[in-house]
């Protein structure tokens, strides 16, 4: 091939490049959730008995559903033969959250081992050249020293991850900021390298900048991170890394960790591997005992107690019971009943067993897995023999969000636990006050009633099953529904985004600080666009402004608002548009609420219906192919909501780019606090 040739091809390759999506996160979390239903979808439509009795459109959704835990049916499952009942149970684990977080936990163990095992070769280099430099002598810029077996032993002998050290010269120690350049961590005193800031997993995700330079290359640090007496102003918010590795470094809001030399990041990435490794075994552990425990529990006790249920629908009693459980810890709602959870709505022992299965399973995990995890630590004994144990436990309760997406430090899980209390409380008293006079409703005993009415709080958020009629609820009680299936994913999502370890930098916040020629050569708005900006538009101008937890949550909120109202007005509007000779010919069942109702159960991933008269399916199943597909749609884009922002350490690889980053949101925060004063500091700077 020509230059010529090669010439003309590269700008035709850069521009598939622009159309191709990028290779991160959510990309593959999008190819897998779009694929797998794909490629099932096929084997359940060629499975059907007869064949083709279920239309493909009807298979795809019914994948697409499961997948994403959506819960909604199209037609009845009961319906189904025992292999596409198997596809549909198979697609429900698939999809769930926590067996996903597996994975990313396991590459990021592996990506450890990769990095630790990269540090080691370069050491085994070092100490060799120490002895014979290529020249003759020795580096004046880096002193490299040999191999310290004492230390080495002593680590293998306590069972931690230790690594080499990097000698330098003191006065550079101590004098000059500490940068990170490409890939050797060494400290650099007058010499400006260009900053290597590629990683894996540079997650985009809603209230995200990605626009923006997150991680640019000619910002550097410009404070000694290392003189505590320097900074007054934050004695009594930073603490030390004693507690886990000897070290001058320091610990500031949202965990993160400043102030350390190469030798420091190494150890502090010995103490993460071990958390993210000891995390890769309890999830699993804990995904799959509460899979095993439900399993046998609710279908052991229907083949005991009520077997009549299920094979009044042609069903096995054990096969019923094990695919409640799956769907109620996925938080999908599907059911193999053609009347969902109506005929188990005077049984304690399933509304209990499934209800903590909806908590454990999505809406609690984080507080759930938080106690398990400071009950080990309570366990542990003391002695030198547990102390890797303990620095491993005490790491993860004190850093959750430096490991795992879904583990949050103590003061946000109470939150969230407390949130989750108040909103499933509103939706209880409210089933139980607008259940006056309702007939369906007071038929039941006062006790199944009240259990009744925790359930269906429980279920509507998330889980999706429905223990009473939902088209007979009264219409107050249904708008509640709405707007509780609507906010069903914020608790946890808020959490997750006001516990990011680099908050500001996932909002692009530091993405603006220029240098001061920059700032001083561009033009500031005047006096009116602020006010037009702040009163009507309501935005902020960080740069001037006290970057607060509050700001950030705020801007989270409205981010996330605007961005779930536009695919939810979009898909009522088409469906409606779609629907509109149903709507001619039954305008009370195929009401703009009902189609409304459905598509914020679909966009919440909860699963809840209103139905339709005379069939056991979701309302969706009445609907056209077109309005089948848009749902669909939603169901994808409502699953991938929830996911990390743009910059979250728990979905990135290790890499010096991390460091780079704490290291320069630590002095950018420095230099801010010194310009704003001691009382203007940021809300839980700690």
């Amino acid at each position: 091939m020509t230059c010529s040739s090669r010439g003309r091809l590269r700008p035709l390759g850069r521009r598939i490049m622009a159309v191709v999506p990028p290779f991160n996160f959510i990309t593959l979390h999008y190819a897998y959730f779009i694929v797998t239903p794909l490629i099932c979808s096929i084997i359940f439509w060629g499975a059907s008995t007869p064949f083709r009795s279920v239309a493909y459109i009807d298979a795809l959704f019914m994948c697409v559903s499961a997948m994403t835990g959506a819960g909604l049916n199209t037609v009845d499952l009961s319906s189904l033969n025992t292999f596409q009942q198997a596809i549909l149970f198979a697609l429900l684990m698939l999809g769930h959250a926590i067996l996903i977080s597996i994975p990313v936990l396991w590459v990021r163990k592996r990506a450890f081992e990769s990095k630790f095992k990269g540090i080691s070769n370069k050491t085994f280099c070092q100490h060799h050249d120490s002895y014979i430099p290529p020249n003759g002598e020795s580096s004046p810029a880096v002193q490299r020293q040999p191999l310290n077996s004492d230390a080495s032993s002593s680590a293998k002998a306590s069972g931690t991850t230790e690594v080499t050290p990097i000698d330098i010269p003191s006065n550079e120690a101590h004098d000059d900021t500490i940068q990170w350049a490409d890939d050797d961590q060494v400290t650099i005193g007058a010499l400006a390298r260009a900053h290597h800031h590629s990683h894996l997993f540079p997650n985009v995700g809603v209230g995200a900048r990605p626009d923006l330079n997150n991680h640019p290359k000619d910002a550097v640090p410009t404070l000694p991170l290392r003189e505590k007496d320097e900074l007054p102003r934050l004695k009594g918010m930073l603490r030390g890394t004693q507690k886990y590795f000897a070290s001058r470094g320091l610990i500031s809001r949202n965990s993160q960790f400043h102030g350390l030399t190469p030798e420091e990041r190494d150890r502090l990435g010995g103490v993460e591997y071990r958390a993210v490794s000891f995390l890769s075994i309890i999830v699993a552990l804990y995904w799959l005992m509460f899979l095993l425990i439900g399993i046998i529990g609710v279908g052991g006790w229907l083949e005991a107690n009520h077997p009549n249920i299920s094979r009044e629908n042609g069903l096995s009693p054990f096969w019923t019971g094990a695919f409640f459980a799956v769907s109620a810890f996925v938080n999908s709602g599907m059911s193999l009943l053609d009347a969902n959870m109506t005929a188990l709505q005077t049984n304690v022992y399933p509304l209990l067993t499934m209800g903590l299965l909806i908590l454990a399973g999505n809406t609690l995990y984080p507080c759930f897995l938080r106690f398990i995890i400071w009950a080990m630590r309570c366990m542990v004994p003391n002695g030198p023999t547990w102390e890797s144990w303990r620095i491993t436990l005490d790491f993860i309760l004190d850093h959750p969000r430096r490991v795992y997406t879904n583990l949050f430090p103590r003061r946000h899980t109470w939150y969230l636990l407390g949130t989750i209390i108040v909103l499933n409380g509103i939706d209880w008293a409210g089933f139980e006050i607008l259940a006056i006079g309702n007939k369906e409703i007071e038929r039941l005993p006062a006790g199944y009633r009240v259990l009744d009415g925790l359930f269906q709080a429980l279920a509507v958020r998330s889980g999706g099953f429905y223990v009473v009629t939902i088209s007979e609820l009264r219409q107050g009680l249904l708008v509640l529904y709405v707007l509780m299936m609507y906010v069903s994913a914020f608790p946890v999502l808020v959490t997750m985004r006001n516990t990011n370890v680099y908050e500001e930098r996932s909002l692009g916040i530091y993405a603006h600080d220029n240098s001061d020629g920059e700032d001083e050569s561009q033009a500031k708005p005047g006096l009116f666009m602020t006010l037009v900006r702040h009163h009507l538009l309501g935005r902020q101008d960080v740069s001037t402004t006290e970057a607060s937890r509050s700001y950030f949550v705020h801007q989270q909120l409205r981010s996330q608002l605007s961005h779930d109202i536009w695919w939810i007005a979009l898909a009522v509007l088409f469906i409606a548009i779609a629907e509109s000779n149903h709507f001619s010919h039954d305008p009370v069942n195929y009401s703009t609420f009902n189609i409304v109702f459905e598509v914020v159960s679909a966009y919440g991933c909860v699963g809840v219906s209103v139905g339709f008269p005379g069939m056991n399916s979701s309302f969706c199943g009445s609907w056209h192919t077109i309005s089948k597909l848009i749902l669909a749609a939603v169901t994808l884009r409502g699953r991938h909501r929830g996911l990390p922002v743009a910059i979250d350490r728990a979905v990135m690889l290790p890499n010096e780019s991390l460091a780079w980053a704490e290291e320069e949101d630590a002095a950018l925060r420095q230099e801010k606090t010194r310009a704003w004063g001691p009382d203007r500091m940021p809300v839980g700077a700690v």
